[in-house]
């Protein structure tokens, strides 16, 4: 539902960037809701159904950010406003946000260290500043794939079949106060 995942983590929004997650290798993902535009039905799943809900051929990327790099990253996603296209979704961190501001950040049940170097995957369009993100495109870390965003999920979903909607469940996530 196009609503629900533009205003709160959903388990589509959770698979997406887990696919992008795990194709680049990365530590966390983040998937602007803006480029997720419809469910994938329950049973078969066809290129079609995964072209209904990434059709614009965004590109994957992947940045390597210092620590204090991507909390700064993540500070400007805590402000994106539900209800919009820039909501994020993630896989691989665990936010607490308080009225629009970053109160904490783990991976792997760590802090984020400000000093370690970090993998972060999105799409090339928020990468270059699309929805109001900070631009990482232009950064010393930044590589676009090349990979098309609707063929990463194809790729993951036939690794991953059959899929449990379970299995991606937000649940504390993403908390917000």
């Amino acid at each position: 539902d196009r609503v629900r995942v533009r205003a709160q983590p959903t388990n589509l929004g959770v698979m997406l960037a887990r696919a992008m997650q795990e194709r680049a290798g990365a530590d966390l993902a983040l998937m602007n809701s803006g480029g997720i535009r419809d469910s994938l039905p329950a049973g078969r799943i066809t290129y079609r159904d995964v072209l209904k809900v990434q059709p614009f051929g965004n590109q994957l990327a992947v940045v390597r950010l210092t620590g204090a790099e991507l909390l700064d990253y993540l500070r400007a996603a805590a402000k994106m406003t539900p209800g919009s296209g820039a909501f994020a979704q993630f896989s691989g961190v665990r936010l607490v946000i308080e009225g629009g501001s970053l109160v904490s950040a783990t991976i792997g049940g760590q802090p984020i260290d400000p000093q370690r170097d970090y993998r972060l995957a999105l799409n090339h369009f928020t990468a270059t500043g699309g929805d109001g993100y900070p631009r990482l495109n232009q950064h010393p870390g930044y590589v676009n794939t090349g990979l098309v965003d609707a063929d990463v999920l194809r790729a993951y979903i036939a690794k991953n079949s059959p899929l449990k909607a379970a299995d991606y469940a937000p649940g504390d996530a993403v908390i917000r106060r």
